[in-house]
């Protein structure tokens, strides 16, 4: 890579989706970001790419991870579950940096042999404790730091090196997460309900990382722990 010039880094999302806080992160911390919608004809793979962002969005499709159809599951794109399967795998071959936040952590779980909680109320019924989603006085998610969704992250992990705590008040916007976690895979990182919210790889890479909260939406909230995850990401993509 060049290295007078900012690393490129591929940002999957869905079609007609802007993910202008993923763009904006990015550039802040260095990067030029190439947005990539699903669906649409653009090139479909990593040449001239430094880094690979798998984005939030939607559920995934369940077929993908051997369970079947459930009301629970709200609306899959198929198109974009394929397209982001073979850039995971393609950045894992070419050892490419990659981070995945949200939607990204459940689809590199799948990727690579996981499988997914459908819902996570239904699944943990009496025992939730702990608002992984919430609404603000709009009606719209809350995109800020939920005070007591805190990630305990496995200390000696890259997280912990990259966030420098060991407990992390996270946004969170999300009703999936991973249940079994894929092989090649390890958890770093878990809230007290013990849903899964980090995975880093157990796969040689110069950078892999799997946050299931938003750092996109909390860059000004939490300390500099969300800024720190992009510029940690970005400087794995220019080599450093």
């Amino acid at each position: 890579m060049d290295i007078l010039r900012a690393p490129r880094i591929l940002v999957t999302t869905s079609r007609a989706t802007a993910a202008q806080e993923y763009l904006d992160a990015l550039r802040e911390a260095g990067a030029e970001p190439v947005l990539l919608h699903a669906g649409c004809e653009s090139p479909r793979s990593l040449d001239g790419c430094d880094g690979l962002l798998v984005t939030g969005g939607p559920d995934v499709d369940p077929a993908l991870y051997g369970a079947e159809d459930s009301s629970l599951v709200e609306s899959v794109e198929r198109e974009r579950d394929d397209l982001e399967t073979a850039l995971l795998w393609e950045a894992r071959e070419r050892r490419i940096p990659t981070l995945c936040i949200c939607r990204g952590l459940q689809i590199a779980n799948v990727a690579f042999g996981g499988t997914l909680i459908p819902d996570i109320p239904a699944a943990l019924g009496a025992a939730a404790g702990i608002r992984h989603a919430a609404r603000n006085g709009d009606g719209g998610s809350e995109r800020g730091v939920l005070a007591e969704h805190v990630v305990r992250i496995e200390p000696g992990s890259r997280l912990a090196r990259t966030v420098r705590t060991l407990d992390l008040a996270t946004g969170a916007r999300h009703h999936q997460a991973a249940d079994r976690c894929a092989e090649d895979l390890r958890v770093v990182g878990r809230t007290d309900d013990d849903v899964i919210e980090a995975l880093e790889a157990r796969f040689d890479s110069p950078f892999w990382l799997a946050v299931q909260w938003h750092p996109e939406s909390t860059r000004a909230d939490d300390d500099g722990a969300s800024r720190k995850i992009f510029s940690d990401f970005v400087a794995g993509c220019a080599g450093g």
